[in-house]
């Protein structure tokens, strides 16, 4: 069975696990305040594994059907014809940025896990692997179904070999092409590809210290990376301002323009592993994580808040630079405030996190990647069959067809194409691991 703890937008996974829950991992207990290049690091033996991630597919869930809610908004007009409701529709895109604060979480945890208990990181290699089989089989089936049938359409040969490849971002007239909705897979695709090297420098900078010494060098290598995201935007929109079809605004689209929102959910796995380690750092967290809708209702009031009272643009049109670098800010936050209880809260009082739990919720998050993928092409044929144009239908109407179908459709590639590959994978790599040791 695929693993599925890990919670980017393909739906992978950072840990190896077949259980959908990834679990923390205690840390060896060792002696002495110095470390050499793999020696356990000093612990506390007094922390204990925080334990499973419960609730993040849920959350997944919920990510993908922002950005479904999102799309039925823009296509039936809805975003532009009605007044808080248009403005609340267009920021569900958010359920991206939600996404990419799982996925620095998730696949960075165990590199930082690694670093804490003096262990080598995992390996390169078999990690690029496993997310590409991870993400390309899925988007290949559902990028030829969908350009068969005529519901997305390419710019030529070589802009259906970048779209194949996802790699159309990074040319202003495709950017936006084939599956609108796959700029975030190659936007997810750039860090999967950097985060091991990341992961390595921000090591390099923090080991051979101790566990607190290590962790706050960690979350200050986060903080510079934040940092560079931010100057890359604002210099790409001075050197190339934002009309459409300008590097300036496809820029946008890079994994270096979010780096600040992987970096929170990277920083949220430096703390995690270092409360497994630091019984006052999981004291600490736990405190201000036990008041979980405290953290939730700030969630909705932020959401709110970039909603309604930024002036931003609707649609597809864009605000002035530092708006949408406030934007993005706001995004990050909201994914902070709804992943760190989940990783901290107390799951067996909380009423929130237990629906997140719920097996409806977590097999709706297992599958949300084709969710993702085929929710467009649902809402495309909904509006041929009833003879809406652009901007025009049922919202309500768009909404159940878009959702019921993309969740079948995910269903079986989830359960014919996903799961299979990923499957096939993990036990290839696993038997060469094997060889390679004996």
């Amino acid at each position: 069975m695929v693993d599925k703890g890990t919670v980017g937008i393909d739906g992978s996974c950072g840990g190896d696990t077949a259980s959908g829950l990834v679990p923390y991992r205690a840390a060896p207990v060792a002696s002495g305040c110095s470390m050499t290049a793999y020696a356990p690091a000093p612990t506390d033996s007094s922390a204990r594994p925080l334990g499973w991630f419960a609730g993040l597919d849920g959350l997944r869930a919920i990510a993908a059907f922002l950005i479904v809610f999102h799309h039925a908004g823009f296509s039936s007009g809805l975003t532009f014809r009605s007044d808080l409701g248009g403005l609340l529709l267009t920021r569900m895109d958010i359920g991206v940025s939600i996404f990419f604060v799982l996925s620095g979480f998730l696949l960075y945890r165990p590199f930082v896990t690694a670093q804490f208990e003096g262990r080598p990181a995992p390996a390169t290699g078999p990690f690029w692997i496993r997310r590409l089989v991870r993400i390309y089989p899925g988007y290949w089936v559902a990028f030829a179904v969908q350009l068969v049938l005529g519901a997305v359409t390419v710019l030529g040969f070589v802009g259906f070999l970048a779209s194949f490849g996802l790699v159309h971002v990074y040319h202003p007239s495709r950017a936006i092409s084939g599956l609108t909705q796959s700029w975030s897979l190659a936007t997810e695709l750039g860090f999967y590809l950097l985060l091991p090297w990341i992961a390595a420098v921000a090591r390099r900078f923090s080991e051979g210290r101790s566990i607190n010494r290590q962790a706050q060098r960690l979350l200050v290598a986060c903080v510079v990376l934040a940092l560079g995201s931010v100057v890359f935007r604002l210099l790409a929109a001075e050197v190339s301002p934002y009309p459409n079809n300008s590097w300036g605004n496809v820029s946008r689209l890079w994994v270096t323009s979010y780096f600040d929102v992987f970096a929170a959910g990277m920083a949220l796995a430096i703390v995690s592993a270092w409360a497994d380690h630091r019984h006052l750092v999981r004291n600490y967290m736990a405190n201000i994580a036990r008041r979980v809708w405290l953290w939730y209702a700030a969630a909705v009031v932020l959401f709110w808040f970039v909603s309604t009272q930024l002036g931003l643009e609707r649609g597809l049109f864009l605000a002035s630079p530092r708006l949408e670098l406030a934007r993005q800010t706001i995004y990050l936050l909201v994914g902070v405030a709804l992943v760190l209880p989940i990783v901290f809260g107390p799951h067996e009082r909380s009423l929130i996190l237990k629906t997140l739990s719920t097996p409806v919720l977590s097999y709706l998050g297992l599958v949300s990647y084709g969710i993702y993928l085929w929710h467009q092409a649902f809402l495309t044929w909904t509006h041929d069959l009833f003879g809406w144009g652009d901007f025009e239908g049922d919202f309500i109407v768009l909404v159940i067809v878009g959702s019921l179908g993309s969740v079948a459709a995910a269903a079986a590639s989830h359960r014919l194409v996903e799961a299979p590959l990923t499957a096939m994978v993990k036990t290839r790599l696993a038997a060469r691991r094997t060889k390679a040791d004996a």
